[in-house]
């Protein structure tokens, strides 16, 4: 890795701020994860942080139509949209006050207001003027320095392939999670696809997610209900839980699935599962993966990560809970940028050894709250997410008739209804009971694993 390269320094916590001027003097910038510098400057970097225990320089690569400053203008240009769209709800904040349709200086010499506020204001109106100059200069000069060369497809013939495709048969579908139908073990969820879990707030999608994580470590059953194809390793990114959040999930799922002190062939599968599952908090972190149409540094950090912890056998799945956390300021409602969201996720399954299932928890939209059963349709925002994803499945509230004019939530029935599957059949909808611990489970008690209290 040379000039197609670029460095990243983490804070790791620390407080490294009274390093900035230094860090600006050799081109470095603040991105709001790390600091970012050109490659070149690696041994100038490594003599400043050499007495800083844990403070690690990594390399990353830059995309093939991507320069450092390039990157550099990335951040540019978020910054400045940043700053326009705060100063922008300020001055939203000063026309609903003074009841006002927009605020420009002969307006404002109307207004009568004392001579110190509509110097403020004034001011308001100046800087909105310079941000959007900045901003249009940074988008200018980020797309300016953008190669415009698009990427070869490398198209062959069938005949021309290391494989023929018409002749030669087929690998097996790699699968993820089975479910049993008869005597016959089916498909449920393959490996090497995105999919998501849809559900309302409160519904179970982190739970259930988290079962699913200690399910693939361990062998057991998912919901007590689809038995896993084989134990692997997981990875679980969290987007609003906190590392004590993330404790008290896994500590409390497992003590369901598991009797203290439980063994197996002598070994206690929790400690074989401690290898297999690794997690993390976005909490408090800006973690989008796409900004106006390009992976961020956090989506590119991530990658990095997972390839340096690789287990040899690869990755089975990636969680990712709430997809929110990630998305981005514009995937979540604009179809484009949604379906470049979707093809990042994609990319990870395709450069990730294992070839591991993407799997992303999602909120349902108000609209599919309010159905009876609900259908692909049920995620918040964009439909692209919906129409990208391979298989879908959604947690939905059980209600039950108080009289002829109420209803009310079972509080604790849930059900699993699977909506979309591109590679296997769409099962039958399960029903679940969520315990007082949040802990989902099916409720035939001869398929389910789980003892009730």
């Amino acid at each position: 890795m040379t000039s197609n390269s670029y460095l990243i320094l983490l804070p790791q916590g620390r407080n490294l701020r009274p390093l900035q001027d230094k860090f600006y003097e050799i081109g470095g910038f603040y991105n709001g994860i790390g600091y970012i510098f050109p490659f070149q400057k690696e041994e100038i970097l490594k003599q400043i942080i050499k007495h800083l225990p844990d403070i690690k320089i990594r390399k990353m690569d830059l995309e093939k139509d991507r320069t450092f400053d390039s990157i550099r203008q990335i951040h540019n240009v978020s910054y400045f949209r940043d700053k326009l769209f705060a100063l922008d709800n300020k001055i939203l904040s000063i026309t609903h006050t003074y009841q006002i349709d927009e605020l420009t200086e002969s307006i404002l010499e109307n207004l009568q207001l004392p001579s110190e506020q509509k110097t403020l204001f004034l001011e308001f109106i100046q800087e909105k003027e310079k941000l959007k100059r900045a901003l249009e200069w940074a988008e200018g000069m980020e797309k300016a320095l953008s190669s415009q060369k698009p990427n070869s497809f490398h198209l062959k013939f069938i005949s021309e392939q290391t494989v023929n495709f018409l002749l030669e048969e087929a690998p097996k579908m790699p699968r993820l999670i089975n479910h049993i139908e008869g005597s016959c073990v089916k498909a449920f969820i393959r490996k090497g696809i995105v999919g998501m879990l849809v559900g309302s707030g409160g519904v179970g999608k982190t739970h259930a997610l988290a079962q699913l994580a200690i399910s693939i470590t361990t062998g057991i059953p998912w919901l007590g209900k689809y038995p896993v194809e084989k134990t692997g390793y997981v990875f679980m990114g969290m987007g609003e839980n906190s590392e004590e959040d993330i404790h008290r999930l896994l500590r409390k799922t497992v003590k369901k699935m598991f009797q203290e002190q439980t063994s197996f062939l002598n070994k206690n599968p929790l400690l074989e599962a401690s290898k297999r599952l690794s997690v993390a908090s976005f909490n408090g972190l800006d973690s989008s993966f796409i900004c106006k149409g390009r992976s961020t540094q956090a989506y590119e950090l991530l990658l990095w990560e997972l390839k340096e912890k690789e287990p040899e056998d690869g990755w089975s799945c990636i969680i990712l809970d709430p997809i929110s956390r990630f998305l981005g300021a514009d995937a979540e409602t604009d179809n484009a940028s949604a379906t470049r969201f979707i093809a990042l996720l994609e990319k990870l399954t395709l450069e990730l050894e294992g070839r591991p299932t993407v799997l992303f928890g999602h909120h349902m939209s108000k609209n599919a709250q309010a159905a009876r059963n609900t259908d692909q349709g049920a995620a918040r925002g964009s439909s692209a997410i919906t129409d990208g994803v391979r298989w879908q499945a959604n947690l939905e509230k059980v209600r039950k008739t108080i009289n002829s004019e109420e209803e009310e939530y079972e509080l604790d029935q849930i059900i699993l209804r699977g909506v979309k599957s591109n590679f296997t059949a769409i099962s039958p909808y399960l029903k679940l009971k969520k315990d007082e611990d949040g802990i989902l489970f099916a409720q035939d008690p001869n398929q389910s694993i789980f003892k009730k209290r």
